[in-house]
């Protein structure tokens, strides 16, 4: 309530609504939180009671988060992707009596289960229209089901702010502020608790390492159910210095919203940056000649600035300028489609090919990789403006510590360290040490400096037949950086040599398919082609140039389907969930062991 006194009138968030962004101020937004907040104490909600949000990011989504916590109760996020039955699980273990929800599908979802949630007695939704889509049973006459603005409109009317200060002002430190449900690429999810000194540490932490200010826009798209958008740099953080947030409309208009936003931070997983480069690089291959000559000249002067910088090397005067020359005629565009102003990208919740990063950098756009768990609210480490090194995940924030225990093991103390697991002292234990030490189940390596660099999961490094340890998720990122893959799973565990199973960008390779004159049906068509085949394997030939003999994928099989999360082969955060993709394709992975391996490269 500090901001809304100082900062009233400024923009707090924007949505996008009938084609136009529509704002909500920091006095307008203090306003209803109050009102929702006075709602939430009206119809019984108790400090600390537990309340769900299961609903797509945006201004309502900030709106009920600060409500729940104006109440002194705790948000529960619930990823908008979920099932039916893994909304009900939360719901269920974190004894929820309200939901927040925001499309007639999200209703549709409680109210199928509401059977098996004795406890749930409300449920708050942010658009009047929803029930008209509403595909499920009629709702329970012991169901309450209101607006949103009909819950501000109970606070103002009935409920009483001097409650809500009251709430406020009775806070501490080591009060619960969230409990947040690892997605976990196995097993039961766990509530991580984080309490509100958790979150004030990280956006300390965060803002001091990126140099955030009030006069920065972000453009946030990933989902605030997620630590790393919510907590880190795509909404509290900012508005902890008073920054302005937009809501993108989706991964589908995501360039037109940036050249609309024309944002100065904004944040993304590898993912999103993967597939930049791969259309950049799909798009000079069908340049002309002259064309592509210069885009791989001033690729090249990129990475000879990228190295410079990454080693801590003056850039000479003459690689200056022909840099900016690289930029006016071959990036210009690029950085144009993306806004023109920004001053940082932020890659977190996998590892980013250095490549990726280097071409972004050639590019004129730094983008400054970082490393967090949920359950370190949840930044750990990051690079800096001033200070960074593509490969690495960067410095740790000056609040946290990080040691490698004897393993490799990446080990985290710090005042943004969770308390522990929700109703799960054996797993928080297991996990957290007397002493204040989080293993975070992460391998890696410190250089000299103090940057990490992150080798893999402890837990999904594999060991082939011949004794030698593999990183997965590295070779799935090289592979991923390839124009014509999508999704990649590498498989190897106890086996004789690595494999994978390969999902195409289904546009890039009908865009190939087309210019060869082919002819196909479907996706499952297209993918058996010979010609597609051999592009494809043309991608993994040139990954396994990169890679050392035991690490080189001598197989592959091309799936027409991707990897999904409905499908149950992805986590809430997209990561693959290895053991499932095997199991679901465990005849595909035999054959690929019993066909004869291609041909490694020597050395």
């Amino acid at each position: 309530m500090e901001q809304v006194a100082k900062l009233k009138a400024r923009p707090m968030v924007y949505g996008k609504r009938d084609r136009h962004w529509r704002p909500l101020t920091w006095a307008q937004m203090g306003t209803r939180v109050t009102h929702a907040a006075a709602g939430l104490i009206a119809l019984g909600m108790q400090s600390g009671e537990p309340i769900a949000i299961l609903a797509d990011s945006g201004p309502e989504w900030v709106l009920a988060d600060l409500a729940i916590l104006s109440a002194g109760a705790v948000t529960v996020p619930i990823y908008e992707t979920s099932t039916p039955a893994q909304s009900a699980w939360v719901l269920d273990h974190a004894e929820c009596r309200l939901v927040f929800v925001h499309t007639a599908e999200q209703m549709s979802k409680v109210l199928s289960v509401r059977h098996q949630l004795p406890r749930l007695a409300y449920v708050v939704h942010f658009d009047e229209r929803i029930m008209r889509g509403v595909d499920a049973p009629e709702v329970p006459t012991d169901l309450k089901v209101m607006s949103l603005l009909d819950l501000e409109a109970l606070g103002c009317e009935q409920g009483d702010p001097g409650d809500v200060e009251a709430r406020i002002a009775a806070l501490d430190g080591e009060d619960l502020l969230t409990i947040i449900y690892t997605s976990g690429t196995t097993g039961t999810p766990k509530g991580v608790m984080l309490t509100h000194a958790n979150m004030i540490a990280d956006c300390e932490g965060t803002a001091q390492a990126l140099a955030l200010n009030p006069s920065d826009v972000i453009l946030s798209f990933l989902p605030l159910s997620h630590a790393f958008e919510r907590m880190a740099v795509g909404y509290m953080a900012l508005l902890f210095q008073g920054a302005t947030v937009y809501f993108a409309e989706g991964m589908g208009r995501l360039i037109q919203n940036m050249g609309e936003v024309k944002p100065t931070v904004m944040t993304g997983v590898p993912r999103v940056y993967e597939k930049v480069y791969a259309r950049f690089m799909a798009h000079q291959r069908r340049a002309g000649q002259v064309q592509r000559v210069i885009s791989r000249w001033a690729l090249a002067v990129g990475k000879r600035v990228s190295r410079a910088h990454d080693a801590g090397r003056r850039v000479h005067p003459l690689l200056q300028a022909q840099y900016k020359v690289a930029g006016e005629q071959v990036f210009a565009q690029l950085r144009a489609r993306m806004g023109g102003r920004l001053r940082f990208l932020v890659s977190g919740g996998a590892p980013l090919v250095p490549e990726i990063a280097g071409f972004f950098h050639a590019a004129g756009v730094l983008i400054l990789e970082g490393y967090g768990l949920t359950e370190t609210a949840p930044v750990v480490t990051v690079n800096r403006l001033e200070s960074f090194r593509f490969g690495t995940v960067g410095l740790p924030l000056s609040n946290v510590r990080v040691r490698l225990a004897a393993d490799g093991e990446i080990m985290v103390k710090g005042p943004n360290v969770m308390r522990g697991y929700y109703k799960d002292p054996a797993a928080t234990a297991a996990v957290l040490s007397a002493d204040g030490w989080l293993s975070t189940g992460d391998v890696g390596e410190l250089d000299a400096d103090g940057f990490l660099r992150i080798t893999d999961r402890k837990k999904d490094l594999f060991k082939t037949a011949g004794g030698k340890y593999i990183a997965p998720q590295h070779l799935e990122g090289l592979l991923r950086a390839r124009p014509l893959i999508e999704q990649a799973c590498v498989i190897g565990d106890r086996r004789p040599y690595c494999v994978a199973l390969i999902v195409p960008d289904m546009p890039a390779i009908e865009a190939l398919a087309d210019d060869k004159g082919l002819n196909w049906r479907g996706p499952a068509d297209l993918v058996r082609l010979a010609p597609i085949r051999k592009a494809l394997s043309a991608d993994v030939d040139a990954v396994n140039a990169e890679l050392g003999r035991h690490e080189q994928v001598r197989a592959f099989k091309v799936l027409p389907t991707p990897f999904s999360e409905a499908a149950g082969l992805l986590t809430a955060s997209q990561k693959t969930k290895r053991r499932a993709i095997i199991q679901r394709y465990a005849a595909l992975v035999e054959a690929l062991y019993t066909e004869a391996p291609r041909r490694l490269r020597r050395g």
